[in-house]
């Protein structure tokens, strides 16, 4: 992708050790047209976001607090960002707050048909989570990249992020749902479809730095390959394997006189109950007779597809 993508960043909200993972995550969504901060950059507590906005060229919106208990910043962040997306000039709108208070605004911006990522902290509101296409946690991402433990996962339950059991849940829906229309659910489908419906979707979150290695050790699923795709699929129970080496053999015996492919696949079910070639990664029966040595499938006179030994 290589969207245009508007940065905005309530500063008095966030904590300046972040803006180095932030500038890193949105590099993966393409090139960053705008980039602001927002606070009183005369109160001294900001002084480490002066001094790293001017190394990253970060624009400082400094809005002084007039009156306790009111926040400027954040209202100028808003008039902003509105006056970004009436000039439509961008496609992402990339929020960094942890503040339910932006919740609006992120609905707002989504009507006008622009994306909105979030970012900030694990303890964010969950409302202001809901009202973005995608909201990343910048702590559970930092703590990936500075050490290898991936089992900080203690004060999970005490944060935003959607519970394991609950992905786990929607992840067993889909395979499902796959298995119903005869076919396999694709590794990067599955991902993008958990995004959609967890905005905090992220892999990192559960101590994971790869979708594959959370669906083999997270879940009662694992990864087969066909080609270049992967999907999920069933753990093995044996019984497909066992009889693979049977199945193969008698395709071969068949292929002998030719047979229609759907014919093959009847006897197939009648003669080998236990054999499921799904539980061998294939989606469909022609992957898996195609991957027997020694036979072919061709189009018949008839239009239909047929077994037949190579030549």
């Amino acid at each position: 992708m290589n969207e245009k993508i508007a940065l905005l960043i309530d500063a008095e909200n966030t904590s300046v050790k972040y803006i180095e993972v932030v500038l890193k995550e949105l590099k993966q969504y393409g090139d960053i047209s705008f980039q602001r901060m927002y606070g009183d950059f005369s109160n001294p507590k900001m002084h480490e976001w002066t001094k790293k906005g001017l190394e990253f060229a970060i624009v400082p919106i400094h809005q002084a607090i007039y009156t306790t208990g009111k926040n400027a910043a954040d209202i100028m962040l808003v008039i902003d960002a509105m006056d970004i997306m009436y000039e439509n000039n961008v496609d992402v709108f990339c929020i960094v707050t942890s503040d339910s208070d932006f919740t609006r605004l992120a609905n707002r911006i989504r009507e006008s048909g622009k994306r909105v990522i979030g970012m900030g902290k694990s303890d964010a509101s969950k409302t202001f989570i809901s009202a973005c296409n995608e909201y990343k946690f910048l702590d559970k991402i930092m703590n990936d990249e500075s050490d290898d433990d991936h089992d900080n996962l203690d004060n999970i339950e005490n944060s935003a992020i959607t519970p394991l059991s609950e992905i786990k849940m929607a992840i067993n829906y889909i395979v499902q749902q796959a298995e119903a229309q005869g076919e396999l659910a694709h590794l990067g489908s599955t991902k993008s479809r958990l995004q959609r419906e967890f905005a905090d979707f992220d892999e990192r979150n559960y101590g994971y730095t790869l979708f594959r290695k959370f669906i083999e050790d997270e879940t009662k699923f694992e990864l087969a390959y066909e080609g270049s795709a992967t999907y999920i699929v069933r753990k093995h129970q044996g019984k497909a394997k066992n009889v693979k080496n049977k199945v193969e053999k008698y395709v071969l015996e068949q292929a002998e006189h030719s047979i229609e492919l759907g014919l093959l696949g009847k006897e197939i079910n009648k003669k080998f109950p236990d054999f499921k070639y799904n539980d061998l990664g294939y989606s469909k029966l022609s992957k898996f007779v195609e991957s027997v040595k020694g036979v072919r499938i061709v189009t018949d006179e008839h239009n239909k597809n047929c077994v037949k030994l190579k030549k």
